[in-house]
């Protein structure tokens, strides 16, 4: 468990940080760029990101997942790391190979053709980059891993503002994008050479180690295509149904649900090798513990940050985005609903793919793609952004539906509906209380987002203390630590 909170609280700082710079990022990006090539941007990253992903073949997660079954052998370590690098390398050619075909071939979709040589570089330095990271997560020192992460979104931000700043607009922007994968894979390497030795893998350690890192990573990779479309389909959609505009918009509004997962996304990065680990060992009870409380905490941190956006949704928009985007309130509401049941389950899989679940849990997810495909291409057309938002939001759901019935019959130990209901009903009596109150004052947008997040916060922690979720040792320790530093 000491392990385990270790990791934990190393990701959460790595990806706070994160998190904090893409906070920072896109209010100036708006600004620097025009609102048409906010949408372009948008466009073409999504499209960078299904592309980049599939690149990997889902071997961040297969590095780290087989790295953290054995972590305590280095010999072992070493060669499933040399084995990954050599199988990203070879991913990243033939998809490098394939993109530059689909540009001369007339393929790939023209937005994307002034971008073909910075997806192809993304392609070959992200997948390098992505084993090295990977790497420190199995060995449980993800402290490293979100080191060079953030250090990776310091330059790309950076670079990225200064050219669009000095007038290459959106190009520039993916120039800084190219240039931090760069930069970030060679130090990786380095960084990762002094750790964990690594040369050409052998014949034999590659019929040994290399069916599994690729057979787990496959499964990854159709899970990871799917969920990667599942949060960029309804965007490409509003864009080819809608228009740019409307793509930027919707983008307004998924940037900000997205964020709200930020706790369960913590949970899940750590749960993967830390349970493949217990797994090995026969070690379910704290499996099912460590489940528990990963649970707990990702319906607390959802409630937290998902009711106070939920409530606050139109002045947020309108002074982190301007308020031109104030327009896409109700979609990013709509979307919150959905982001609730989607960011719960994001704690749930690592830990079924861990102890053999990853085929079933997979499939769910590409269940859930079809559906929002499916309600996207009806709905979009009459309802725009809010028909995308409902699309998607059932998706999610849905996909919490599947996780839930795999997690019951799979062997570790479901929690009680009885205490999932005490546990919503205590966060369902904080959203009345804060909604009543929001919704009885009238502020400006900036009034509003100065004067009533405390209060939330306030009416949160008294409400869940009170019910017994949030340890009072655990505010004291927060509070003691606090006055230590001062």
């Amino acid at each position: 468990m000491a392990s385990l909170l270790r990791s934990i609280i190393s990701i959460f700082f790595g990806k706070f940080a994160g998190l904090v710079i893409s906070i920072l990022f896109t209010p100036i990006l708006v600004r620097v760029i025009s609102q048409s090539q906010y949408g372009v941007y948008a466009t073409v990253l999504a499209g960078f990101s299904i592309i980049t992903l599939i690149s990997k073949g889902g071997l961040f997660d297969a590095t780290r997942k087989v790295v953290g079954d054995g972590k305590d052998d280095s010999h072992r370590v070493s060669k499933v790391v040399s084995i990954s690098l050599l199988i990203g390398i070879v991913y990243a050619l033939l998809a490098g190979i394939a993109v530059l075909l689909s540009s001369k071939l007339g393929v790939l979709p023209a937005t994307y053709v002034p971008y073909t040589w910075a997806i192809i570089l993304v392609v070959f330095f992200g997948n390098v980059y992505a084993v090295a990271r990977a790497a420190f997560y199995g060995i449980q020192r993800e402290s490293v891993a979100e080191a060079l992460n953030i250090g990776r979104q310091l330059v790309y931000t950076s670079v990225a503002l200064l050219l669009a700043y000095i007038g290459y607009d959106v190009v520039g922007v993916f120039t800084g994008y190219v240039f931090s994968f760069v930069l970030l894979c060679i130090l990786g390497l380095l960084v990762l050479r002094r750790s964990i030795p690594f040369k050409m893998p052998s014949r034999g350690d590659v019929s040994e180690y290399g069916r599994e890192i690729v057979s787990f990573g496959g499964y990854q990779l159709i899970g990871g295509v799917s969920a990667m479309l599942l949060y960029k389909v309804d965007l490409l959609l509003v864009e080819f149904f809608q228009g740019q505009s409307s793509a930027a918009l919707y983008q307004s509004a998924i940037v900000p649900a997205e964020m709200i997962w930020f706790v369960p996304s913590v949970i899940q990065a750590a749960f993967l090798q830390h349970t493949a680990h217990l797994w090995s060992n026969g070690d379910i009870d704290t499996i099912n513990s460590n489940l528990k409380e990963g649970f707990k905490y990702a319906v607390l941190a959802l409630s937290l940050f998902g009711i106070g956006l939920f409530t606050l949704a139109d002045p947020f928009l309108s002074i982190y985005f301007g308020p031109s985007y104030s327009a896409s309130s109700t979609t990013l509401q709509i979307l919150l609903i959905g982001t609730f049941f989607l960011g719960t389950t994001r704690v749930v899989t690592p830990v079924l793919h861990a102890t053999g679940w990853v085929r079933e849990s997979e499939a769910i997810t590409v269940a859930g793609l079809c559906i929002n495909l499916v309600l996207n291409v009806l709905l979009i057309p009459e309802y725009g952004i809010i028909g995308a938002g409902i699309g998607t939001g059932v998706s999610y759901a849905a996909i919490f539906a599947g996780n839930t019935l795999l997690w019951k019959r799979s062997p570790l130990e479901i929690v009680s509906l009885r205490w999932v209901v005490r546990l919503i009903a205590v966060q369902l009596i904080f959203l009345t209380v804060f909604y009543a109150i929001v919704s009885s004052f009238s502020y400006s947008p900036l009034v509003s987002i100065l004067v009533f997040p405390p209060f939330g916060l306030l009416t949160f922690l008294s409400l869940n203390v009170t019910a017994g979720y949030i340890p009072v040792e655990l505010i004291r320790k927060f509070l003691h630590k606090v006055q230590l530093d001062r």
